[in-house]
């Protein structure tokens, strides 16, 4: 009806019906959003209209808290009419309105109303993540620094960890507090990376880790630096684990020197997983041998063997072969071979007790169905099925019989293989 009388170029009656139905509630909503919606169109229309003050003072009634809210929706004396029911007691909180208002308050009012708007919707506890950074941003163009990180501060009352929402208003708190004081404040800094890290999900950590000890390399001392690259490889999760590490060996290098780096290559084949620690003995080694210390590289990789399954990790043993060509001997060569073998003999055994336990099975070759019962019974056999002279216990003919048992074995063992 009043785009009606818009459309007509008839201001003034638009006016009316808003007013019949936003100020003197002569319409019950059903709820505040449909009511906020009204108040919206009229705040618009005015802008419209190039009303800026008429538009700036729609919004400001639209969120005033009503002196009488606390009668709304009771019926008046004399009357059946409910002055807007409960839509109208509870428009004061809608966020559609406060985010109309503020714009138009920034836009068209003072910094002080401004201030004071910001405030107000802090405190009512209607403010969204967004409206703090804008009200943090607003405060901060206006130079107003520190009451921009007390806006921050009450941000992080309304949404702290581990809420997604206050990742965003930490790092805009972090940076802008950076971007503010650098390094004239370096204990306040720390303290509120300290506060942030506290509350802060394992998942979200790495970065605020990363801006921590950034801040330490470019204002504070290397051995903080440090210090703080090492509590993040401990904290993030173990899939992020593995580049902390690295990063904490590439700082302590830069810093420090090749030497200073053993402990940390300690520390991170401990705490990583079998895949991972394997690749860090890679780069372990091939410090040690930057060094001279070829026996020591030697020695990594021996120690992380144990970690890298010759069937799946070729990279690993590609790497000691190539290696103990260039570093080593022939001793060293049959070593490094019959270390894999060994290897190669220990994960087979816990991979087919892992399948077996787990019911997935698969179905086995002659020759792994011989090699297995061989290995049960406690009998080596040949490459090839008649070869007797391959047992080393026993005569020939009981060596026969134990290939015959062998074969009936290895047949039943596939065909429950299969069935399984």
């Amino acid at each position: 009806l009043a785009g009606i009388y818009e459309e007509g170029g008839d201001a003034e009656g638009a006016r009316g019906v808003f007013t019949r139905v936003c100020d003197d509630g002569e319409y019950e909503f059903r709820g505040p959003d449909d009511l906020a919606v009204v108040w919206t169109a009229w705040a618009e229309m005015e802008l419209r209209l190039e009303d800026w003050e008429a538009a700036l003072g729609v919004a400001r009634r639209a969120i005033a808290t009503p002196r009488d809210h606390e009668h709304f929706g009771q019926q008046r004396a004399g009357g059946n009419k409910f002055r807007g029911g409960k839509a109208q007691s509870s428009l004061y909180r809608s966020l559609r309105l406060w985010n109309l208002y503020l714009d138009l308050e920034e836009s068209l009012g003072g910094i002080q109303n401004t201030k004071a708007a910001y405030t107000r919707c802090i405190e009512l506890g209607v403010a969204t993540p967004q409206i703090i950074l804008n009200s943090a941003a607003f405060l901060k163009d206006q130079k107003f620094f520190e009451e921009s990180f007390s806006a921050y501060e009450k941000g992080l009352g309304l949404f702290p960890f581990p809420q997604p929402h206050a990742a965003p208003i930490w790092t805009a708190y972090l940076e802008a507090f950076e971007e503010r004081y650098g390094g004239s404040k370096m204990e306040r800094s720390r303290e509120l990376y300290e506060r942030c890290l506290e509350g802060c999900p394992a998942k979200n950590t790495a970065d605020y880790y990363l801006k921590y000890a950034r801040l330490e390399e470019k204002y504070g001392l290397a051995k903080r630096a440090l210090a703080v690259y090492e509590r993040a490889a401990l904290a993030v999760p173990q899939d992020q684990k593995l580049k902390a590490y690295q990063l904490y060996v590439a700082k302590a290098r830069l810093s420090f020197g090749l030497t200073k780096t053993r402990p940390i290559y300690e520390a991170a084949i401990a705490a990583l997983n079998d895949a991972d620690a394997a690749k860090m003995c890679i780069q372990f080694s091939e410090m040690e041998v930057v060094l001279g210390e070829i026996e020591r590289a030697r020695k990594v990789l021996e120690y992380g063997s144990q970690m890298a399954d010759p069937r799946r990790d070729t990279a690993y043993w590609k790497h000691w072969h190539e290696f103990e060509v260039a570093q080593g001997n022939e001793e060293s060569f049959r070593e490094m071979l019959r270390i894999k073998r060994s290897v190669q003999a220990s994960f087979s055994t816990v991979n087919y007790n892992a399948a077996e336990m787990s019911g997935e099975a698969k179905p086995l070759s002659d020759a792994e169905a011989l090699a297995m019962l061989s290995e049960r019974e406690g009998v080596s056999a040949g490459p090839a099925v008649g070869a007797a002279p391959a047992f080393v216990t026993g005569t020939k003919r009981r060596a026969e019989d134990s290939i015959e048992k062998l074969e009936i074995r290895a047949a039943r063992l596939r065909q429950a293989a299969r069935g399984g």
